[in-house]
């Protein structure tokens, strides 16, 4: 593909909500709040499934006797975290497809809701 993660997520984050920031449908969203509020969340949505897929790695490559985050661990992944992360971000730009980016809004959105 040959757009972002980033601008993908933004692009996704305004179709799921485009419905919604109607002033005929909802008396508190409008279109202005796609491009501020939902840019920053868009970005944020990206980021951590940047994160999560570099942990999500890093533990698979971690060689120590404990699964899981241990004082050691988290040490090792210290040094490494900016390597994962670019090795993450890389792989999302060019593999992540529209059902992961909507499934991670939808688990956002239902953070919300909690």
């Amino acid at each position: 593909m040959s757009k972002s993660l980033k601008s993908r997520c933004i692009r996704r984050w305004k179709v799921q909500m485009r419905p919604v920031c109607d002033s005929k449908v909802s008396p508190h969203w409008r279109k202005y709040h796609l491009r501020g509020f939902l840019r920053s969340v868009a970005l944020t949505t990206a980021d951590c499934m940047v994160e999560k897929m570099a942990e999500d790695n890093a533990k698979f490559d971690y060689q120590g006797n404990e699964r899981g985050w241990s004082p050691e661990f988290s040490a090792w992944y210290r040094e490494r975290r900016e390597q994962y992360r670019k090795e993450a971000l890389d792989f999302l730009n060019v593999e992540a497809t529209s059902d992961e980016i909507d499934e991670e809004i939808n688990n956002e959105l239902e953070a919300w809701n909690d």
